[in-house]
């Protein structure tokens, strides 16, 4: 490279760099639940369909409120009203139901009028039977288990984060002018706050942590200025290019791209190290500048664009999932690893070509990194029997832990359990109906048949008493919860007739308001138009995808068995059903991408060392890897769940990077006339330093990620740095062992 080139090559560096640091300004970050549904799926259209017809399952804010006191003590429900009225004031609020606004329906028989009573009268005694006699309040707006209401807030329908920050802001101040015993919040709009405002301090936590630790192995690697300044100012700038295409491309900083930075920043590193590294050793090995770094590119870089492209395949292959967030993370860290390899590949030799050579390295002679190595060696090459023998032991163990791994998922299961936003849907789990929405969509088969025929809406009643007895859903709403506060209402609002009809006379008269009422409108969350298509909404628990899953075929079972499948078609949906059919579904989406990955690097290794012998010993090391961290998973008792499946993609991209550093190493040695053991020792000597560095890098980088609050992104940054260690571990044992055979 001419001063020239050097010059050209740092000035489009530097133009890019302004180009992308002027949409950082831009930065977003994005808290949306829809792009971990595949849009092409079955159930992701069904839910999409169904929450068009009726609406959101999820924009609800509930508001716990606990009276040691007592729930129905005067005063306490004289300050329960001034905030119900408070809160219907809010910005984004549509309605509160609440103690206050609870109303029953009375129709004067003689005259037929239709008046309302309040439910809470002033008697302490008689205002707690009616109450607890009620089934639609008990669990919903009062627990059975604690001296607590719940406040149901209905907000506009997927809020931005800027209106969730404000109705969460105006709700706290507003809960504060009150001195309630305790206050719990939980909802779509809180946790959203709470999350991207995570996600915004985390976002700089990463980098900080990142930052300080390879700073201080640099200077221990290099020990100059210029050791830790050359390769640091070529990852912040291919850190500023990842953010900036981030940008452009109009996406947003979710919890999983709030990884990108400290990624590209050890992964860049990686190859910052692997480029300066190898000009030092042509400069300790007497070549002079210009040779050292031709050596440096046409050598160590054509290694670097391997290992960034194998890296970048890793990452892209989790497009390949069909599911929108993996598929933003995996191509924009794809697109950032690549451009991190353009900046260290050009930036860097052009720093040296306008600068002087380090003198005192020239004269430095190799310390204990030799001795060291060759103390790894020898053993090795030795005992490779052994190796062999403890490497099957090692992988059948692994192997056989792996089998047990399980899958489960929980919503909330990215929150620690000592944060406060999980013990604010805890409460709501344990003494209310949960925070968790159930849906159920229904659909007629005959089409001039009616949900709301007496048979139909019999059928409906024994789903609804099913799912309360026996799934755990309350807080119910459906057609059938019209009709019985219809039959209600025409018995002076009495809760003994909070139940369908029994006799047809009542029936005709039920089924008669209920059409009155349809022609409102009121029944459209519950009924579509045509009376054709229903829904039943409610909300558990936060049980986990296992619990869920065999309830939901205990229901459909359920549904079988009492005849209602032959008349209409049932279909669980809702958010949190769709995240557990994501999570089961993505072992087969990211097997395709692991799958995808492995054959893509296993064709890119077949091109550059032109030997399928080589290839099989290149990927035993690094498949090796994966099986030992499926091991370490069971025996933790890790679930197997979206944050935990991605690491195995991401990682054998990763991983295979040391490997094929040596590898190369190892065929250029042997080009150079180097018997097979001389070249196997070169390469290890050589390259084994560099590869321990970068991989503590790596794990310095990785690591930062267990600082995180997010359990996803701490399980990411925990097994991603296991995986890497066993990578190392087998790159330093079982390959040297199977490279060394060859001279048998």
């Amino acid at each position: 490279m001419t001063k020239k080139w050097a010059i050209f090559f740092l000035f489009a560096v530097v133009a890019a760099t302004v180009l992308f640091g002027l949409t950082l300004s831009n930065t977003k970050f994005d808290y949306d639940f829809d792009k971990f549904f595949k849009p092409d799926d079955e159930p992701t259209q069904y839910f999409n369909e169904h929450r068009d017809t009726f609406g959101t399952d999820n924009d609800f804010i509930l508001i716990g409120v606990v009276n040691q006191g007592g729930v129905f003590d005067p005063s306490f429900l004289s300050q329960i009203e001034k905030l119900t009225a408070e809160v219907k004031e809010l910005p984004y609020v549509k309605d509160v139901i609440s103690p206050a606004t609870l109303k029953h329906y009375v129709r004067e028989p003689l005259t037929g009028t239709v008046f309302q009573t309040p439910v809470i009268r002033g008697d302490r005694t008689k205002d707690s039977i009616r109450v607890f006699s009620d089934p639609s309040l008990v669990d919903n707006i009062f627990s059975e288990t604690a001296p607590a209401i719940s406040l149901v807030v209905i907000t506009e329908p997927k809020l931005s984060k800027n209106k969730s920050d404000v109705i969460s802001t105006a709700l706290k101040s507003t809960i504060d002018k009150y001195k309630f015993d305790d206050v719990h919040l939980a909802g779509r709009a809180i946790g959203q706050v709470v999350y991207v405002n995570k996600i915004q301090t985390e976002f700089i936590l990463f980098m900080g942590i990142a930052l300080v630790f390879i700073v201080i192995l640099l200077f221990v690697m290099f020990r100059s200025f210029r050791g830790v300044l050359i390769p640091l100012a070529t990852v912040l700038v291919a850190v500023v290019w990842s953010i900036g295409i981030l940008n452009l491309s109009g996406k947003g900083i979710s919890i999983l791209l709030n990884m990108l930075p400290p990624v590209i920043f050890v992964v860049g590193m990686s190859d910052a190290v692997h480029l300066y590294s190898r000009f030092l050793e042509e400069l300790r090995d007497g070549a002079t500048k210009a040779h050292a770094i031709h050596q440096m590119i046409f050598d160590t870089g054509l290694a670097a664009l391997f290992t960034s492209i194998t890296t970048a395949i890793g990452f892209a292959s989790l497009y390949l999932t069909g599911i929108p967030a993996l598929q933003e993370f995996g191509v924009i860290t794809a697109s950032g690893v690549i451009a991190a390899y353009v900046i260290s590949i050009t930036m860097l030799p052009a720093w040296l070509v306008l600068t002087e050579p380090p003198h005192k390295v020239i004269n430095n002679e190799k310390g204990n990194w030799q001795r060291q190595l060759d103390g790894i060696l020898i053993p090795i090459i030795r005992h490779r029997k052994w190796v062999f023998i403890g490497t099957i032991v090692i992988a059948l163990g692994f192997g056989f832990a792996a089998s047990r791994l399980e899958l489960n998922n929980f919503i909330l299961e990215d929150l620690k359990p000592d944060e406060p936003l999980r013990k604010d849907f805890a409460f709501f789990d344990v003494n209310f109906a949960g925070v968790r929405p159930f849906e159920l969509g229904l659909k007629l088969k005959e089409q001039d048949d009616s949900f709301l025929t007496p048979q139909n809406i019999g059928k409906l009643n024994k789903l609804e008493n099913y799912l309360k007895s026996t799934y755990g859903v309350h807080a119910i709403l459906s057609p059938v919860v019209a009709a019985k506060e219809s039959n209600r209402m025409r018995h002076g609002g009495k809760n003994e007739y909070y139940v369908i009809p029994d006799s047809e006379r009542d029936w005709k008269k039920t089924e008669k308001d209920l059409r009155d009422i349809v022609k409102t409108g009121k029944l459209k969350p519950v009924l579509a138009k045509d009376q054709q298509y229903a829904r039943i909404s409610g909300r558990t628990g936060d049980l986990g995808a296992q619990y869920f899953d065999s309830a939901n075929v205990a229901l459909q079972t359920f549904a079988e068995a009492e005849g209602i499948t032959k008349t209409m078609d049932i279909e669980i949906t809702g958010t949190g059903t769709l995240i557990d059919r994501t999570n089961q579904n993505l072992v087969f989406s990211l097997s395709k991408g692991l799958g995808a990955a492995f054959l893509l690097i296993a064709l890119l290794m077949g091109i550059m060392f032109r030997s399928i012998k080589m290839v099989l010993i290149a990927l035993i090391p690094n498949l090796l890897p994966l099986l030992a961290i499926g091991g370490v998973m069971a025996i933790l008792g890790i679930d197997l769940k979206m944050s935990t499946s991605i690491i195995f993609t991401i990682a054998f991209g990763i991983a295979v990077d040391d490997t094929i550093h040596l590898l190369s190493r190892y065929k250029l040695e042997m080009r150079n006339g180097r018997s097979s053991n001389q070249a196997l020792r070169n390469s290890f000597v050589h390259t084994g330093k560099a590869i321990i560095i970068t991989s503590i890098i790596l794990f310095g980088g990785f690591i930062s990620l267990c600082f995180s609050s997010f359990q996803s992104t701490f399980y990411i940054g925990l097994l991603v740095t296991l995986t890497l260690g066993f990578a190392l571990f087998f790159d330093l044992t079982i390959l040297p062992a199977l490279l060394a055979r060859k001279e048998d």
